[in-house]
């Protein structure tokens, strides 16, 4: 596909006038977030923030800040979502970064934060398992200083991930991170007022419904569970239990086809109570159960 912009008007283009056009090109190829897009990716190019970016619509940008929003521009039309252009999300008000082996953090999470906040009792603890970037469990501590957290992933690149991440927002004293899969890496016996989880969960029958950009770019040992999506889940069911306080709860991540298979597969690991709560799509996103 030939670009809008052709190479003479490259040395004389100013800041807004790169900005729109591309935005007219990633809308071309049917990318919905084409406007807001073109402005974060320039942001990035040129180090500026927004209200920096405004100010300049009418001054030339210089040629290696033309060359490089190319670049990101070229892998953007290729649907390469822009948090993994620039390495770094936005989640729950705090900016993660990103690598090969982690998932971008998804807005509907922020759900499960919601409530692991506020059922955490005071100087509680928890563990978050699968935690990729970290940014599930460096929420929660970020916004409770007086507790303490646990976070797991089978992943070692994830977990240096969520480390620099947890430095980055002052919690890495407060937060230990374990190599291992689930439960794995935590010593026999010990107790969690609160587990916390966004497992794979989606069923490898259902990847033709995914967007192409997490298809593409969002590790599939992230995103795919064995058992039409339900392995992850019953693995952690399986010994939730034996990690729990008495009064303790563990908080699910879920499908919004899953809450029936999620029932009945906690009430078959021996949970008394399970509760769903939908998310700003009116489905069910997360699932508390406690014993």
């Amino acid at each position: 596909m030939k670009t809008i912009i052709d190479q003479p008007e490259m040395d004389e283009i100013s800041f807004g006038q790169l900005r729109q056009n591309w935005r007219q090109q990633f809308a071309q190829r049917q990318i919905e977030t084409a406007a807001l897009d073109a402005r974060l990716l320039l942001c990035a190019a040129a180090g500026l923030d927004q209200a920096q970016l405004i100010s300049k619509e009418r001054d030339l940008v210089p040629p290696e800040i033309v060359a490089l929003m190319a670049q990101f521009g070229a892998r953007r039309l290729a649907h390469e979502p822009v948090a993994r252009i620039l390495g770094r999300a936005e989640f729950y008000g705090l900016s993660f970064g990103v690598n090969k082996d982690t998932l971008v953090p998804r807005p509907e999470t922020e759900l499960l934060v919601d409530h692991a906040i506020n059922l955490l009792p005071q100087g509680g603890n928890f563990i978050d398992l699968g935690t990729g970037t970290g940014c599930i469990a460096i929420s929660i501590l970020h916004e409770r200083a007086d507790i303490s957290g646990v976070a797991t992933d089978i992943a070692t690149r994830a977990l240096d991930m969520a480390a620099q991440n947890a430095a980055s927002h002052g919690v890495e004293k407060r937060l230990a991170l374990l190599a291992g899969s689930w439960f794995d890496p935590v010593p026999n016996g010990e107790r969690f007022d609160l587990i916390v989880s966004n497992p794979p969960y989606i069923a490898q029958s259902e990847r033709d419904l995914m967007n192409a950009d997490a298809l593409s770019f969002d590790p599939d040992a992230a995103l795919f569970a064995e058992e039409e999506g339900m392995a992850a889940y019953i693995a952690i069911l399986a010994v939730a239990r034996t990690h729990l306080q008495p009064l303790g709860k563990l908080l699910f991540e879920i499908g919004f086809r899953q809450a029936d298979q999620l029932e009945k597969a906690a009430k078959s690991a021996g949970a008394t109570q399970v509760t769903f709560f939908k998310d700003l799509s009116g489905h069910n996103r997360v699932a508390q159960i406690s014993w």
